[in-house]
């Protein structure tokens, strides 16, 4: 029963990270210097949980960074996308044994620091990507949504280190 609080103070926290810090601090600095933490909720969700439940809990999270953001369903979608790609990005990272039992969720206390970076890396460009292209509605701004996707990308990953290392989720 803890570990269900611990993800539930996992997404109240990220949700108001999001919602009232890192989105002030994008709307006083400018559309290219966005931090997107919220994803790492959906990253750091047990191992074994299925693949509707993280769809499910994705989009949960997302309409509730939507409605700091005033922008309804952008956020819900790249949460659901992020939720429906993680076991498949997990699995490139994985060892070659897979996880064992005693691997609870995707965090340094439970697989080594280079596996987490990768893993957290790989998903948190696919969702800033999905996001970027999906506020732009259209390919023709492709060159705009990859220094986007990148700036974003360069400052989330950079406080998603600091996240693991100042918390360093083990549930």
């Amino acid at each position: 029963m803890n570990n269900v609080f611990s993800h539930i103070w996992r997404f109240i926290g990220l949700v108001a990270a999001q919602g009232f810090l890192f989105q002030a601090i994008a709307v006083k600095v400018g559309a290219y210097f966005n931090i997107i933490l919220w994803p790492i909720f959906i990253l750091l969700l047990p191992l074994q949980m299925a693949v509707p439940y993280l769809v499910a809990l994705g989009c949960l999270a997302g309409f509730m960074v939507d409605f700091f953001y005033g922008t309804p369903g952008l956020h819900a979608s790249a949460g659901a996308f992020t939720g429906f790609i993680r076991p498949w990005v997990i699995l490139a990272f994985a060892p070659k044994g897979g996880f064992t039992a005693k691997e609870l969720i995707f965090s340094p206390a439970h697989v080594s620091w280079p596996t987490f970076l990768q893993g957290a890396a790989g998903l948190l460009v696919l969702h800033l990507f999905w996001y970027f292209s999906v506020e732009a509605f259209t390919f023709v701004y492709l060159s705009t949504i990859t220094l986007k996707t990148i700036s974003a990308w360069v400052l989330s990953f950079g406080v998603t280190i600091l996240y693991a290392i100042l918390f360093n989720p083990k549930k």
